[in-house]
């Protein structure tokens, strides 16, 4: 019935692009609200298709997008596609939101050496290993054999940080789906986080550093004060965030999900205007709301149960974004890297747990989470490219390349391997136990 629904969507939208009027077509509110709707009754469907084949349903949400977006079916166009990128950054809210209200440090304590391990070893060594295999390859590249020698270095570093991006996205929609709990995904977790900071604050370092020796002078000291900005101004104000969202829900008993969405959206598209960024903002808000206050477990609550329509479509339009022509371009380049950084990450991830004397199950499984890509590496690809258009389309189409391939295929290899290390469905039979024990004493 999955399937046939969504082959009836599919038909309809053809129809309603085929016969509709030119504006409706492409652009304008009404193309926006049919696309919109039309990505997520199809991606749910095509969700749940997934999942009963066994593969994570956001696979199934970006699969969706792929086929019906503009490179393939091309019902939705890349005008309605640009259009709906507002989701993209309510979601990286809301997704840090309860990333954030998930990080309980004194639960999460005895697991903080094997992070701080496996950040530095897995994530840091990775780009740094990217960045050499970029160097090691410029004669293949074009865009970096034309530049001089340390031009090249600085490129190839700044490369090597985007392409260690993680997805916070991926690991907290994948918990929640397999109802994961225990040491490999709380590690995950909190690795993808702490990952992913230290990744921001290497690419603004090394694109400053970049700039420095591509362009003009001065710009070292536009990108420190930019830096500064960026991430000690979203953690201050995104504790200010959170001291707002309790003194709210202190007197609100309802509507507490609608309240999430509006924070999400503010946080999405104020920070994004004054220079902030959305995922810190939020993160340093949940964090502080999960650690300084009792609101951690409501406001986790709320958040999930508001995000999933912004979810499904995140991943959708994400997968419509995924460019196949880009693919064949790069070809190699972006398998040999996509290899690279997988070897990287697993081995790195397996030598800092058992530096850190954490779990085998977090030495054998932790590196898999490290694995899947989505927004932070599209924005930092995308800034990239805007950044420094001097080195052409070709530095731009590898990284979305590289990208790509992790959004197609690093989701079902996490899913595995958090079914592997025994916690899926871990969230679930604690709930059951609770209950039973309650049950009892009453």
């Amino acid at each position: 019935m999955q399937a046939i629904l969504l082959l009836a969507l599919l038909g309809l939208m053809h129809s309603a692009r085929t016969f509709a009027p030119q504006p409706l077509a492409g652009s304008g509110a009404a193309a926006v609200v049919m696309a919109g709707g039309f990505l997520l009754l199809t991606a749910l469907f095509a969700g749940n298709i997934a999942k009963e084949m066994r593969i994570p349903r956001l696979t199934g949400y970006m699969l969706l997008g792929i086929v019906v977006g503009p490179h393939v079916m091309g019902l939705v166009s890349e005008r309605m596609i640009e259009d709906l990128k507002i989701f993209n950054g309510v979601a990286i809210a809301l997704i840090a939101l309860s990333a954030g209200t998930q990080m309980d440090l004194r639960t999460m304590r005895p697991l903080l050496r094997g992070i701080l391990w496996i950040t530095g070893v897995g994530v840091v060594g990775t780009g740094v290993v990217l960045a050499g295999t970029v160097f090691l390859m410029r004669e293949q590249l074009p865009f970096l054999s034309r530049l001089e020698l340390w031009q090249a270095v600085a490129v190839a570093a700044m490369l090597g940080t985007t392409m260690a991006a993680k997805s916070p996205a991926v690991v907290v929609a994948l918990r929640k789906e397999l109802n994961a709990d225990g040491p490999v995904s709380q590690t995950v977790l909190g690795t993808v986080i702490v990952g992913d900071l230290a990744v921001i604050l290497c690419f603004a370092l090394t694109s400053t550093w970049a700039r420095s020796v591509l362009a003009a002078p001065g710009a070292e000291a536009a990108g420190f004060g930019v830096l500064v900005w960026e991430i000690l101004g979203s953690a201050v104000i995104g504790v200010l965030i959170g001291v707002l969202v309790v003194a709210f829900l202190r007197g609100l008993h309802e509507g507490g999900a609608l309240f999430v969405v509006m924070i999400g959206f503010l946080t999405a598209e104020v920070g994004q205007r004054v220079k902030l960024d959305p995922l810190l903002l939020a993160l340093a808000a949940g964090i502080f709301i999960r650690n300084a206050t009792k609101y951690g477990e409501r406001v986790q609550k709320e958040t999930e149960a508001a995000s999933l329509p912004v979810y499904i479509s995140f991943f959708a339009v994400a997968g419509a974004t995924i460019h196949l022509d880009v693919l064949a371009t790069v070809g190699l380049p972006a398998v040999v890297f996509v290899v690279v950084r997988g070897a990287g990450f697993l081995t790195g991830s397996w030598a800092g747990a058992r530096m850190a004397g954490s779990e085998e199950a977090v030495r054998k499984y932790a590196g898999f989470g490290l694995l899947p890509q989505a927004g932070l590496a599209l924005a930092l690809a995308s800034l990239f490219t805007r950044s420094f258009p001097q080195l052409g389309a070709e530095a731009g189409a590898l990284v979305f390349g590289v990208v790509a391939l992790n959004e197609m295929f690093a989701p079902i290899v996490y899913r595995w391997a958090l079914v592997r290390s025994g916690e899926a469905g871990q969230v679930a039979e604690v709930v059951t136990v609770v209950g039973l024990a309650e049950g009892e004493t009453v």
